[in-house]
């Protein structure tokens, strides 16, 4: 079970660092899983598979643990006293076919005195006093909480004055989970019956189910159950064998590395608000796109301005101004292409917040798409500038225009060969006396059309000429909007690749600890 846990807190610890990396998860996202305990009682003896039960009295100072475990080894192995503990004062009964491995990195053994015995009936256990858990003393309270991991079964003492001391009830609401949990009111001899409910009240208000609770004394007098401490620990080996009991810590720990593991995967959303976001996002971008456009309206008239309008009917056809680069830059600026970039990242990463998902991805994301906005939309307005002074009109008054430069040349001809066909055939006529000769009024009305056959084409020309200035403006915003469709195809895209690269973290998620639903 500890080689599964390991395994499993390697994959979770991979998988953690792989998300930091992405910008997923912070460093205080990921510091409940590096405070975790990751260290096992199989790392302290060399044979590994037959390690004994470890089982540990842990109580306050002058309850008595170092007494019981004298009287369970029948001689003096643990120091009594008032000065007792120092920092060094943790105490192990080990039978002596079980080798320690000293050398354990991390493990609490050097600051451990180790007492060997031969008794056989007590092979498969090893009985440890432990520091002090109220003693002022700094170095006793670290080799206790040093100790804990490794701990099967916690022997928890108390006396009759003490048993409701609140540093070791703060210790027991953090770990009862974690251990086999005995009870033991010491120093019975100067009990009152009415404790013993009373304490075992409070640790079912503490957590504990059922809780087991033993009397003891070490004085002469000893109408106590002391003898049920060792039994019930042995029947239990006996009942449920060595190996189940040293399971239920591995099991919380994986319970705990499975809850942890699942809040960070929370970290990254869920599939239904990544939906949500990306339409929200979609129609931000829009919409600030348009306020974009709207705050660039009086620069982009100031460009517009550098044309000239449409050309009185008597003037020349103007030739367009040909803009400098820098003097476009200058006037639109960067300043407004710096606001989008930082309005539609902060409006998105707010969204992302308030779903309890890092916004640093999406941040990034936006970022890179937005770098070069500043310079497209400036390339697009200056190509829609080129483009509309190369046609500045629009198609239909294009054609119209055509049509009258063409009638200026072609009704003047055609107003002649009427007048001329009329000319020769009332002259036929008028020899022939069918008709009378043309007379002045027939001269002065033929010139008046053909002249105006001449002039309402060119005045029409004229006027259909196209204002530079209007043709500008149409090209600015075609430019501009030319731009805003890229880039919010650009923002979209990115939205779409880190959605991906989400879906592809959570596919890596370690499958054992990987909650139901969404993959």
């Amino acid at each position: 079970m500890s080689r599964e846990f390991r395994e499993q807190y390697d994959k979770v610890r991979a998988w953690a660092a792989e998300a930091q990396a992405a910008g997923w998860l912070t460093e205080r996202d990921l510091e409940e899983l590096h405070t975790m305990e990751t260290d096992f009682a199989t790392e302290l003896f060399h044979d590994r598979d037959r390690r004994p039960l470890i089982v540990a009295f842990l109580g306050g100072t002058g309850v008595g643990k170092s007494s019981l475990l004298n009287r369970l080894a029948g001689h003096p192995v643990a120091k009594v006293g008032v000065r007792r503990p120092t920092s060094t004062e943790a105490t192990m009964y080990v039978h002596r076919s079980q080798a320690l491995n000293v050398f354990a990195e991390g493990s609490p053994i050097a600051d451990t005195r180790v007492e060997y015995h031969d008794v056989e009936a007590r092979r498969e256990v090893a009985w440890l006093d432990m520091p002090d858990i109220d003693s002022v003393e700094a170095g006793n309270r670290r080799l206790v909480l040093a100790w804990l991991p490794y701990v099967d079964w916690l022997v928890y003492v108390v006396s009759p004055e003490r048993y409701r001391d609140d540093i070791g009830w703060q210790l027991l609401e953090h770990r009862h989970r974690k251990h086999h949990w005995l009870f033991v009111v010491n120093r019975w001899d100067e009990a009152v019956d009415v404790q013993l409910p009373d304490f075992a009240a409070d640790l079912v208000a503490a957590g504990f189910s059922a809780p087991l609770v033993l009397r003891t004394s070490c004085t002469l007098a000893r109408d106590d159950d002391f003898d049920r401490l060792e039994d019930i620990i042995n029947k239990a080996i006996q009942d449920h064998g060595l190996a189940e009991l040293q399971r239920i810590g591995v099991l919380a720990r994986l319970e705990e590395l499975d809850k942890t593991a699942n809040d960070m995967r929370r970290r990254l959303g869920s599939f239904r608000d990544w939906e949500v976001l990306r339409d929200q996002c979609e129609e931000q971008i829009g919409r600030r796109l348009d306020i974009y456009g709207e705050r660039l309206a009086a620069d982009l008239e100031i460009i517009a301005q550098q044309y000239p309008p449409r050309p009185a009917i008597w003037r020349a056809d103007p030739i367009p101004p040909v803009l400098p680069e820098q003097q476009i830059s200058k006037t639109i600026g960067t300043a407004y292409t710096n606001d989008l970039i930082a309005d539609i990242s902060v409006d998105m990463a707010l969204r992302v917040e308030e779903k309890g998902v890092r916004s640093g991805p999406l941040r990034a994301s936006l970022q890179d798409a937005l770098d070069n906005a500043g310079e497209l939309i400036l390339a697009e307005i200056r190509n829609g500038l080129a483009d509309a002074m190369k046609a500045p009109e629009g198609t239909a008054q294009r054609v119209a225009r055509r049509a009258m430069d063409v009638s200026v040349y072609l009704l003047p001809i055609l107003a002649g060969f009427w007048v001329a066909w009329n000319v020769v055939s009332r002259y036929q006529q008028g020899i022939s006396g069918e008709n009378a000769f043309l007379g002045i009024d027939f001269a002065v009305h033929s010139l008046l059309m053909i002249g105006l056959s001449w002039f309402v084409p060119f005045l029409m020309s004229r006027w259909l000429r196209p204002s530079l200035r209007d043709a500008a403006r149409r090209g600015i915003h075609s430019g501009l909007g030319k731009a805003a469709h890229v880039i919010k195809g650009s923002l979209t895209q990115a939205l779409d690749v880190l959605i991906k690269k989400r879906k592809a973290l959570l596919a890596a998620f370690p499958e054992k600890v990987r909650p139901g639903g969404e993959k």
